[in-house]
């Protein structure tokens, strides 16, 4: 495999901040499973600074400091490094698809712990992409990207089909936006009963 060279991921890199900037930064996402007819859910925060984790490359440049670097076209390769393994490119590879997480992911779940250097405590994404997620400041908050199958990573007994996706601004009280529902489902299904009282979805069809 050839490794992009550091203008290569730049403009990888770049192009992901926009969508990142539009689809994601200061959002909170809210993944919807179902198990035995009950709702359950895991809710992200993603916030400017947690941009970087993603791409894949190191710089001692912090993450805010990073992201708004990317968001003005001033990125400079002399601040970056790619890794040596390949694992960069790797990443940069499946980066456009994580930044519409939020309308792509089909599965979440438990992290399985088995990949070294991997951190994370949740798993969404697809057979193709994944995102990892940790727990802090009552948020799970994205931590890094793998090119793998979700099913790969994640505890079987913690493995569900998303049903639906919800996503509001930071600052909102309420989820007011559906980004995902599955084939099949219907907000007004009574299983959604139980998380009704966060959403306000009342133009919803």
């Amino acid at each position: 495999m050839r490794l992009r060279t550091k203008e290569e991921a730049i403009k990888v890199i770049y192009k992901c901040a926009q969508m990142y900037k539009e689809n994601l930064s200061n959002k909170c996402v809210l993944f919807a499973t179902a198990e035995d007819g009950k709702v359950i859910t895991f809710e992200s925060l993603f916030l400017p600074q947690n941009f970087k984790h993603l791409t894949g490359v190191h710089s001692r440049v912090s993450g805010a400091d990073f992201f708004g670097l990317v968001i003005r076209n001033k990125l400079s390769p002399s601040v970056i490094e790619l890794a040596d393994d390949g694992t960069t490119d790797l990443k940069l590879d499946i980066l456009p698809q994580l930044m519409s997480i939020h309308k792509t992911a089909r599965m979440v779940g438990d992290y399985d712990n088995s990949r070294s250097l991997f951190i994370a405590d949740k798993i969404a994404g697809t057979v193709t992409a994944a995102m990892g997620f940790i727990h802090t400041m009552n948020y799970y908050l994205p931590q890094s990207a793998l090119k793998s199958d979700v099913r790969d990573i994640t505890l079987k007994a913690t493995r569900h089909r998303v049903i639906a996706i919800f996503v509001k601004n930071r600052n909102d009280a309420l989820y007011n936006e559906l980004s995902y529902i599955a084939s099949g489902i219907s907000i007004g299904d009574k299983v959604f009963d139980s998380i009704r009282c966060r959403l306000d979805l009342r133009d919803t069809k």
